[in-house]
């Protein structure tokens, strides 16, 4: 809840309190002038959600409502990738977690007369996103979840501030898109790197595992990856005993940077942080360090938003219905775009709501409680749109944890350990 928005509801409840009291004898024109401080009091509360949601963004909430789908067709990160023994992997787009929300939805919402459907639209490259979202707006599409990289959201979102859009972020991770690069109109349901590097660094803590040994890879996502750990490390009192830079090459110039025994020794640790978003060098880690510790990051235990192995809170059922209709693992970009159409039809039911901007205002308000099938209720941060949720360490085959590890505290929402709280936040909405 916004600054605005907490003054106008103080004001508003010691308006109410004060009316209700008993009225005195000679008190008629101060209860008169309490019941006009109340009105007034409501309209302010009003007037702070209003500011709360993006502008320009009210319009009538028609029965059927169009949930626009967002991608980028020569998305780098949907690139085939080399797998073990020369095959490829083609790492699953999210679409699908959407298309089984809606169905989903829809099941609940013919009982009160209301339909939704997706409208998908793709982008040929990354400065095609702005055209086509203009182009669903123009189909009176308020609602898009998509699907973009972490520079393709951010200029999405600057081009679409202030219009009548609330775009619903499912797979970049960028702590920018969280801090210096927000937007009132952004919502933020995948988890920040600094999430997910908070979620292990309190698993590291909570085991006694201070001393990490930390080995980066050569691209972006893979600086960005360390630099998350780095904060989280400062944060939590982990100790990065070295950071060395790897490459996959077959150049013996090079072979001190690709050498599984040069890179893990000379060095004393508890556990390995591998930041490698190509996945070809952090496969061959586990088992061949020169000392016998865990890999964590990239391989090993992995923080996520979502495992198929994760089996409380009705999470099976999830990941069953998931797996029978796509024939594979629901994982964590899978869950954001199913939850984000989900979060949506609660918000549309619960506020019973007349207007897109009304929807909006109590999906990101506090009284939002969303079921993830993660168990804590989720909701949005006021201060950068982001969905506090919690985080699953994973292998490939179990979850080991759920974080917020027990024992870390919070003094308003224990999920709020995770990420950039409101101190420390960089976002500025506008």
């Amino acid at each position: 809840m916004n600054e605005r928005l907490a003054g106008a509801s103080r004001r508003l409840i010691l308006a109410v309190r004060a009316a209700r009291a008993p009225a005195r004898a000679g008190r008629a024109p101060a209860r008169a002038a309490l019941t006009a401080l109340v009105a007034v009091s409501a309209v302010s509360v009003l007037a702070a959600l209003a500011a709360s949601v993006p502008a320009a963004s009210a319009a009538p909430l028609g029965m059927h409502i169009e949930v626009g789908y967002l991608q980028v067709s020569d998305d780098p990160r949907y690139d085939d990738r080399q797998g073990p023994g020369e095959t490829d992997i083609t790492p699953p787009r999210p679409l699908a977690g959407a298309e089984m929300a809606i169905d989903e939805v829809n099941i609940g919402a013919a009982a009160y007369g209301r339909q939704y459907s997706l409208v998908q639209a793709e982008a040929d490259s990354d400065n095609g996103l702005v055209a086509k979202a203009e182009a669903l707006e123009r189909q009176g599409v308020h609602w898009i979840v998509v699907d973009a990289d972490d520079d393709a959201m951010a200029t999405l979102a600057r081009a679409e501030r202030g219009r009548p859009v609330l775009l619903f972020n499912i797979s970049a991770h960028g702590d920018a898109l969280r801090g210096t690069e927000c937007e009132a109109n952004l919502v933020n349901v995948i988890p920040s790197r600094a999430m997910l590097a908070d979620a292990l660094a309190q698993f590291l803590v909570a085991r006694k595992w201070p001393d990490v040994l930390v080995l980066r890879g050569p691209l972006p996502d893979d600086q960005a990856n360390v630099a998350a750990l780095l904060h989280a490390a400062r944060l939590y009192g982990l100790r990065i005993v070295a950071t060395r830079d790897f490459i996959v090459s077959n150049d013996p110039r090079q072979r001190d940077k690709d050498n599984l025994a040069l890179l893990t020794g000379d060095a004393s640790y508890d556990v390995v942080y591998v930041a490698d978003a190509d996945g070809t060098f952090a496969r061959s880690l586990p088992y061949a360090t020169i000392h016998p510790r865990p890999v964590v990051g990239a391989t090993g235990l992995t923080p996520t938003a979502w495992s198929w192995t994760w089996e409380r809170y009705g999470a099976p059922q999830v990941s069953h219905r998931f797996a029978r209709r796509f024939n594979r693992n629901m994982d964590g970009t899978d869950w954001a775009a199913w939850i984000a159409v989900r979060a949506l039809d609660d918000a549309v039911r619960e506020s019973k709501a007349r207007t897109t901007q009304a929807v909006d205002a109590y999906l990101l308000g506090p009284s939002m409680n969303i079921d993830g099938a993660k168990g804590p209720p989720m909701s949005f941060r006021s201060w950068d749109r982001q969905m506090r949720q919690p985080i699953l360490l994973a292998t490939a085959d179990a979850v080991i944890a759920e974080a917020p590890m027990p024992g870390f505290l919070h003094q308003t929402n224990v999920l709020d350990t995770l990420g950039f709280d409101r101190p420390e936040t960089q976002c500025r909405l506008h």
